[in-house]
């Protein structure tokens, strides 16, 4: 299916970037995808240039089929997905910005809460990267999703669940590491090492609004995909990085700094999404829970300041 959504998008798009961005996936991947499916059915689907793509006559002609099979495929998925519901009472809960933030000591209190609350129901959950949890709460597999980031998306509802103010991580060799915190100024000079969008989108786009914000011209030097990545880039010496606060006492790492930013008041955000045009009654349990959960008091650790 994948590969025919590929050949849909990208028929509709005549661009292979506009079609990776509109599927979230990789360039690389969308022209993998393309020729593996075009070495299955033996037909040329596309005419490349330097400068164009053009779909071939063959290609037009099992256009409308493609799209007929990918819609039957998305009903089948939303048939299931009312089977499921009928079957069990069930919670599909989607969890995506582990890697910069979502890994929260609230996040744990939540989900235990949850668990406790609503022993009745089968909370399953699942952890997604950001492009795919968006997709599957439109297509109904999931009902429920977490995530990081400044979202918006016109056809979900999202409620924002907390905040976690976003912290800078220096090579404990690096001139600045003996500082008490960065400035604008040290952020101008500094080879900086960003979440993947691959991994955290809405991490990612926090970052990115942080950057344009505070740094005139960043140097993107590499990208990570998880916090442990992330820091032994750090401790190695390839730049500096963020990280949201309460992963600092979660995640103790020799040779590295983490400072807080002059006058920044960027923090990585916490959301819960739904589809729009109501609730289940178990979604509506589980928010009345998240509810409940946020009139309480936060208790999150202080974080710790390291160096080799």
């Amino acid at each position: 299916m994948k590969y025919l959504q590929c050949f849909v998008v990208l028929a509709e798009e005549q661009h292979y970037h506009r079609a990776s961005e509109r599927l979230n996936v990789a360039q690389p991947l969308m022209s993998l995808a393309i020729k593996r499916l075009e070495s299955e059915l033996g037909v040329l689907l596309f005419k490349r240039t330097q400068r164009s793509t053009r779909i071939t006559e063959a290609g037009a002609r099992l256009l409308p089929e493609a799209q007929r099979i990918l819609n039957q495929y998305a009903e089948f998925k939303r048939h299931a997905s009312l089977v499921t519901q009928a079957v069990q009472q069930r919670i599909r809960l989607g969890l995506s910005g582990m890697t910069v933030g979502l890994a929260h000591p609230q996040l744990d209190a939540l989900l235990r809460l949850v668990h406790e609350e609503l022993s009745d129901i089968d909370l399953y959950v699942t952890e997604y990267e950001h492009g795919t949890l968006i997709r599957n709460l439109r297509d109904g597999v999931l009902d429920i999703g977490i995530a990081i980031g400044n979202l918006r998306h016109e056809d979900l509802v999202i409620q924002r669940l907390w905040s976690d103010p976003m912290w800078a991580v220096v090579p404990a060799s690096h001139p600045l590491a003996q500082a008490s915190y960065l400035s604008r100024d040290d952020l101008r000079s500094c080879r900086l090492i960003v979440c993947h969008p691959d991994s955290d989108d809405g991490g990612s786009e926090q970052i990115r609004a942080l950057i344009a914000e505070k740094v005139i011209e960043p140097t993107i030097a590499q990208y990570a995909s998880s916090v442990q990545g992330m820091l032994s880039m750090v401790a190695a010496g390839f730049g500096v990085s963020f990280i949201a606060e309460s992963q600092i006492a979660r995640n103790p790492r020799h040779g590295v700094r983490f400072l807080p930013i002059e006058q920044c008041e960027s923090a990585f955000y916490a959301s819960a999404l739904y589809r729009s045009g109501g609730l289940r009654p178990e979604d509506r349990r589980f928010f009345e829970v998240v509810r409940s959960f946020l009139g309480r008091e936060p208790q999150t650790p202080a974080p710790i300041l390291l160096s080799n």
